[in-house]
């Protein structure tokens, strides 16, 4: 097909006044504030979350259980139980047994 071509999109967008969507166009940006002014867990965010052998080391084994929280057991859990999924998957394909798509 050799239809009429089409005009070349500019690649600038609209200005800062014209933009729709720009909600803090003309204000200044925040104030950096003190480390001790932000909540406690903004600074662990970096860090790398367990993975799924720690957390079995931790609940299952009982290795480190003292500094175990809550969020590391239910993380625990859902690692578990995607485990246990992909486990049974794989077991049912093996077997010649249809599995059905989600």
């Amino acid at each position: 097909g050799g239809g009429p071509a089409k005009e070349a999109v500019s690649d600038t967008g609209p200005t800062e006044a014209d933009q729709l969507f720009n909600i803090f166009a003309g204000k200044e940006d925040h104030k950096l504030q003190p480390d001790d002014w932000y909540p406690s867990w903004l600074w662990s965010l970096d860090k790398p979350r367990r993975t799924y052998g720690e957390l079995s080391m931790m609940f299952i084994h009982g290795v480190g259980i003292e500094e175990a929280r809550q969020s590391d057991f239910n993380r625990f859990l859902r690692l578990h139980r995607v485990l246990l999924i992909k486990t049974n998957n794989a077991r049912l394909q093996k077997r010649g047994r249809p599995v059905f798509p989600p």
